[in-house]
């Protein structure tokens, strides 16, 4: 649990004041937007559906590549750390996941108030599908990068598929191409799917970072 605390302590203040700028910056911009033309798009969307999903992504590569190698310098073991980062990602994505409806919830006040146009969104558990498996896929691909150098590129094309199904039921986060009737051949199912692929990208990351060299620098 002492990892666990380390990590919200530290990374999770940090995204929190991302997500709390992040936020203010959704707000402020649609109303520069309504001075020269009419707003027709969420701007929170924008920033949940696409941009939050690559930055969870980025955390869970901070997580192995950057803190792993730290704690391990200061007598934790690799299973104590994937165990605490398991358990904060987890709980970054479900707060995530809740700002993010609340912040709809606000939005949609003000587009309604303003008069303006704005896209839909999808659930809450949606959301923290798509978080949970970005941020684990980023931990994974951290993961085979540290433990097998150039070999890690293929550990690209594994997330790839698991990254794109996270993106059916969630409005604005971009086409799929190559497979544009992934929603269709899913169906309702995809859920489940998703949950799935959060599963394999952390079991992923559990077999190869506890196997993984340690390299820390001394000066």
């Amino acid at each position: 649990m002492k990892i666990f605390r380390h990590l919200t302590g530290s990374v999770g203040v940090f995204c929190a004041l991302i997500l709390a700028g992040a936020f203010a910056l959704a707000v402020v911009t649609p109303f520069a937007v309504d001075a020269f033309t009419r707003v027709e798009l969420s701007a929170w969307n924008v920033v949940i559906s696409q941009i939050a999903r690559w930055f969870l992504f980025w955390v869970g590569i901070y997580l192995i590549h950057n803190l792993l190698p730290i704690a391990v310098a200061h007598g934790r073991t690799r299973r104590e750390f994937l165990a605490g980062a398991t358990a904060f990602s987890v709980a970054l994505a479900f707060v995530t996941a809740l700002a993010g409806w609340l912040g709809f919830l606000v939005e949609g006040g003000i587009y309604s108030v303003m008069d303006w146009r704005s896209d839909g969104h999808a659930s809450p558990v949606a959301y923290l599908l798509m978080f949970l498996v970005w941020t684990a896929a980023g931990m994974f691909c951290a993961a085979a990068f540290d433990r097998f150098g150039a070999g890690g590129v293929f550990s690209i094309p594994i997330v790839l598929p698991l990254l794109a199904v996270t993106t059916v039921g969630i409005p604005g986060s971009g086409e799929l191409p190559f497979i544009p009737n992934l929603p269709v051949l899913l169906g309702s199912g995809w859920h489940l799917v998703s949950a799935a692929a959060f599963v394999a990208a952390l079991a992923g990351t559990w077999a190869i970072a506890r196997t993984m060299p340690v390299r820390v620098r001394t000066t």
